[in-house]
């Protein structure tokens, strides 16, 4: 017998930001062909002491209710719990084997526009299962390429599959964008690299995307903090969706998804696909 895949779970806490990512919700559990649950976290520390948690729960099981209808989301259910809430989201998906998690970048919480709120962030940063974090100032809906970072890794390689699955889920373009930068100078007579240095590692990163791309697959590759790289080459093909690994190891270092990453989900304001793999 064919297991069930597991839910995708999504956090929301009653803020217009947070339904904002229901529409890549949809699209994500139709790709894993799974259940949405919503999920509200009651911290208690947040509420005054007295509350109903019962209502509480009726409350939001309405709310969530109407949200499905609104969206066109069937099947769906509610989940409410008390706790902190990143730590409680993560211990639900664990103990629910998720399929992923689809979380806003900023929910009720006040935000700058470059800083991820601290719970999507601590979510991404401790999920066992992908997680797709969306921007929370626009509706999520996943349209345009799907851009997938890649350094030659075996980290790299796993979201190199995910992200070519999806963009197949979705008949989208694929796109592969690799950075690529100099080592810091050691002693005077490295002080600066000559033209044919800077000439070989461009060199090396092209014929790496070469040797990566199948079909009608575009390579990328641009000289620069990879995080910088990775959002103004997202921008420049306005990308529906970009993929990375929570951590990686590229060429000769010059691409590491796991600091990467945190930069990435703290500047790209667009659909950001994060997929856990080993250390």
């Amino acid at each position: 017998m064919t297991q069930q895949p597991g839910p995708v779970i999504v956090p929301l806490d009653g803020s217009h930001n947070a339904e904002n990512a229901l529409p890549a919700a949809k699209t994500i559990g139709a790709y894993y062909g799974a259940p949405l649950i919503f999920v509200h976290v009651v911290d208690p520390d947040d509420v005054p002491s007295g509350t109903d948690f019962a209502q509480a729960r009726e409350v939001f099981g309405k709310y969530a209710d109407e949200l499905a209808s609104r969206e066109g989301i069937a099947g769906a259910s509610t989940h409410t719990a008390e706790g902190k809430p990143a730590a409680t989201i993560l211990r639900y998906a664990r103990e629910h084997q998720a399929s992923a998690i689809v979380i806003a970048s900023h929910g009720r919480g006040g935000f700058q526009a470059t800083f991820v709120g601290s719970v999507a962030d601590r979510v991404a940063r401790g999920a066992e299962c992908p997680v797709l974090m969306v921007p929370a100032t626009r509706e999520s809906a996943v349209h345009g390429p799907v851009l997938i970072a890649v350094d030659g890794s075996p980290n790299a390689e796993t979201a190199l599959a995910a992200g070519r699955s999806m963009a197949k889920h979705l008949g989208a373009q694929v796109a592969l964008v690799s950075a690529y930068r100099m080592p810091p100078p050691v002693g005077v007579e490295f002080s600066y690299y000559s033209p044919s240095m800077v000439d070989s590692f461009r060199e090396a990163t092209e014929k790496y995307l070469q040797d990566t791309c199948q079909g009608d697959e575009k390579g990328y590759a641009a000289q620069g903090p990879p995080a910088m790289v990775i959002v103004e080459t997202a921008n420049a093909l306005d990308a529906g969706l970009v993929v990375v690994a929570s951590s990686g190891k590229g060429l000769a270092e010059r691409l590491t998804l796991g600091s990467t990453t945190g930069r990435v989900m703290h500047t790209l304001n667009r659909p950001l696909l994060i997929v856990p793999v080993g250390d």
